[in-house]
């Protein structure tokens, strides 16, 4: 099953991550590019939104509970039609090699460091889903 994103419809994306300061900033960022965001603060959560197929998944790698980790390889754990191929990101301030190293291993395409410029992100998106990059989209 692929996960390209088709310019018929919008992107959505769904970002999980405990710091509602980071969601915040995250899903104003991608929304201003008009991709459509839904944001949860916990990796159960984010296993119950998988069910609406979003092309990609941004997520934290630092949560409580179950962190970003685990939370990739309940992913991966999916059927295809379930959501468990979908293009993943890892966020994290942990910026050691065996962080990234270990992020991938579980199941992550990429990794980005916090604090990411817009960007990297943007093109990060743009790589795992095939999504064009428009202009920004402001409120008249």
């Amino acid at each position: 099953m692929t996960h390209r994103f088709s310019s018929q419809q919008p992107l959505r994306a769904l970002i999980v991550d405990d710091d509602l300061d980071s969601v915040i900033l995250m899903t104003t960022m991608l929304e201003l590019y008009g991709v459509g965001v839904t944001a949860t603060t916990s990796a159960t959560q984010a296993l119950q939104e998988l069910r609406f197929l979003p092309h990609i998944l941004i997520a934290d790698l630092a949560m409580p509970i179950v962190d970003g980790f685990d939370l990739i390889q309940q992913v991966r754990a999916l059927p295809p039609e379930q959501g468990g191929e979908i293009p993943a990101i890892a966020v994290s301030a942990w910026v050691a090699t065996e962080t990234q190293e270990r992020a991938i291993k579980s199941g992550f395409q990429r990794f980005l460091s916090k604090p990411y410029q817009l960007n990297e992100l943007l093109e990060t998106v743009s790589q795992l889903t095939g999504w064009k990059v428009n202009e920004p989209e402001f409120a008249a």
